[in-house]
């Protein structure tokens, strides 16, 4: 912001230097527009004070995102564990399913055996 007061200052000085003007009047109208332009340049004090004031708010504003972010993160992390205690449930549970039918075949197979062996001895 300072450097942007001091370019309007040098614009202002210049364009005043190639205007056409007497000496005299060219060194009253500079010297009226400074006066001008003294009262809209703030004091140093009231820079520092307007600086400040913008870091605060910027590490205000950075601290929350930085909150938000850890937030999002251990909403992720507590989600992926969740997901991961789903698929091995899942997976535990499809094993046993497979289990009891390969134990329900099986058995059905032997049932089979014994009823046509028993059936071939004329039992």
């Amino acid at each position: 912001m300072n450097n942007f007061v001091k370019g309007i200052l040098v614009g202002v000085g210049v364009g005043l230097l190639v205007a056409p003007m007497k000496g005299d009047e060219f060194r009253r109208l500079v010297s009226e527009r400074m006066g001008e332009l003294r009262g809209y340049v703030p004091e140093n004090e009231q820079l520092d004070i307007y600086k400040n004031q913008v870091t605060d708010r910027v590490n205000q504003t950075a601290s929350t995102l930085k909150d938000y972010a850890q937030q999002a993160a251990t909403t992720v992390k507590s989600s992926a564990n969740n997901l991961s205690n789903i698929a091995q449930n899942a997976g535990s549970t499809v094993k046993d399913s497979s289990q009891d039918i390969a134990d329900t075949t099986k058995d059905t197979i032997n049932s089979s055996k014994n009823n046509s062996t028993l059936n071939n001895t004329g039992l």
